[in-house]
Parts: C-alpha cells; sequence; structure tokens
C-alpha cells in the first residue's frame, strides 16, 4: 500500500498551485475539500526504484554544475549515464 500524508492548506486555489509544485519532485497531491477544511493527500507518483533513479540523478546533476564540470546525466536502462553532451 502507498504511504500517503494529509497536509491542511488554506484554500483550495492555493492546493491547486501546491498540487503543480509538488508534482514537479515527484508527488502526486490530490486537493481534497469539506465543509470545514481544505487539504491535500500527498503519495509519491513513482514506484522506489523510479525515486531512487531522480534522486541519483538529482544529486549528479548538482555535483556537476556546482562544479561546472561539462557533463550530462541522462537515464538509461533503469539507471543513468554521465556523458558528454552530444555523445
Amino acid at each position: 500500500m502507498t504511504e500517503t500524508i494529509h497536509i491542511d492548506i488554506p484554500r483550495r486555489g492555493f492546493g491547486n498551485d501546491l498540487t503543480d509544485a509538488l508534482a514537479a519532485h515527484g508527488l502526486l497531491a490530490e486537493v481534497v475539500e469539506s465543509d470545514e477544511r481544505c487539504s491535500l493527500h500527498v503519495r509519491f507518483a513513482s514506484d522506489e526504484h523510479d525515486r531512487l533513479v531522480d534522486q541519483a540523478v538529482h544529486a549528479i546533476e548538482s555535483y556537476l554544475s556546482e562544479r561546472m564540470l561539462p557533463l550530462v546525466v541522462q537515464r538509461a536502462d533503469g539507471g543513468a549515464v554521465v556523458r558528454p553532451p552530444g555523445d
């Protein structure tokens, strides 16, 4: 079963913006409203393997960027490849 958390928010319009922001980080959010409250139900949008690859790619991209190395990271064969651009 997928873990889900609940986050109380002040209003629906704000929630719709948050769903987009969370999606950019691999999270799936749904706005849930009742008479007295509005909340987000949030879970991971992908399985554990995909999240692991996403985190590794992000960490490698940060490393390369901080050191201004002329390399790119590309997903491949269930993992990733670090290579020069254009290869």
